[in-house]
């Protein structure tokens, strides 16, 4: 008969407390009144797992987070996020094609080739990479840059205008609003820009705060979209609806890519990656239509070589 070797029970500790309910529960201990019952009553680690599964709050809620991987099956949750989903299903465009713009991995995006009449682009979130930048540049495209957490620019070309000024939802002493600086390079009321943007989840809250029609500058937007997985707290996924309820108020997703960095996660039974890329289009701009594209397509490239590309099918919920 096969067994377990026996081993010499550890003591448990609060650290291993905190780790349980973070790993199993999803959240941190509501301080020393919920670690110290554990302490007390469990031999060992394993006792602590089997105590902590067996918790009503565990069988109803049957979420698990570790390691980047969340694991949540509630029908609440899935009716929540799949509102939120469904307004990012791409569409296909029906008079352009979609062109590359960037480098291969991380950095590049897929567009729709339609690029003439732009008259500037606003790259915020650089940190050291430009091949985005770059590109539009070399289509004789000024690119105005935004990053408050890097000293200067890895590459210099004439058509780059970057300060050193970092996109929030309110003014700071490090921050500017994205209507404050479209007024500051006198782009407001122009309807002839490009946007992209990753500024590394900071931009829910962005998105949330904009005035509905502020987007409406932008006839492309690239985007990268964070913390997917989080859409279990009903917080969060509140500041979320309401920022892809503006981002979508006037434009439509044409192309969606996971960055395969972080693991895909269960929220609601839905499997989502953490972060996805978007391109959006403006919809006044092109025709559009059901798309019955497959994702990744033809065009992408894993984020990260070393790692296979997360196959999002047809992205429709």
């Amino acid at each position: 008969m096969l067994g377990f070797r026996s081993k010499k029970a550890r003591s448990l500790s609060s650290a291993d407390v905190v780790w349980g309910f973070a790993n199993i529960l999803g959240r941190h201990p509501r301080g020393p009144a919920e670690v110290e019952p554990f302490l007390a009553s469990c031999v060992d680690f394993r006792d602590m797992v089997r105590k902590l599964v067996a918790m009503p709050e565990f069988v109803t809620r049957r979420t698990v987070a570790t390691d980047g991987f969340v694991y949540d099956d509630s029908a609440v949750v899935q009716e929540r996020a799949g509102t939120i989903l469904r307004r990012l299903e791409p569409m296909r465009a029906t008079q352009h094609g979609k062109i590359r713009i960037g480098k291969e991995a991380d950095g590049g995006y897929v567009m729709l080739d339609d690029f003439t009449g732009i008259g500037a682009a606003y790259s915020i979130g650089i940190c050291d990479e430009v091949s985005w930048d770059v590109a539009m540049a070399e289509r004789g495209i000024d690119v105005f840059q935004y990053d408050h957490t890097i000293d200067r620019l890895p590459v210099e070309h004439p058509r780059f205008h970057w300060s050193k000024t970092g996109l929030g939802p309110r003014t700071t002493s490090e921050l500017e609003t994205l209507p404050r600086l479209l007024d500051r390079n006198g782009h407001h009321g122009r309807d002839d820009l490009l946007l992209k943007c990753d500024i590394e989840g900071c931009e829910w809250d962005v998105l949330a705060g904009l005035p509905d029609d502020c987007l409406r500058h932008f006839r492309q937007i690239v985007i990268e979209i964070h913390f997917l997985e989080r859409l279990a707290d009903p917080e969060f996924a509140a500041v979320v609806e309401r920022a892809v309820a503006v981002l979508t108020a006037g434009h439509r997703v044409i192309h969606v890519h996971a960055n395969n960095h972080r693991p895909y996660s269960l929220v609601g039974g839905i499997p989502v990656p953490s972060v996805l890329e978007l391109t959006l289009v403006r919809t006044r701009d092109v025709g559009l239509e059901t798309s019955d594209e497959l994702f990744p397509g033809p065009l992408d490239s894993p984020c990260y070589k070393g790692r296979a590309d997360f196959r999002l099918g047809a992205f429709r919920f």
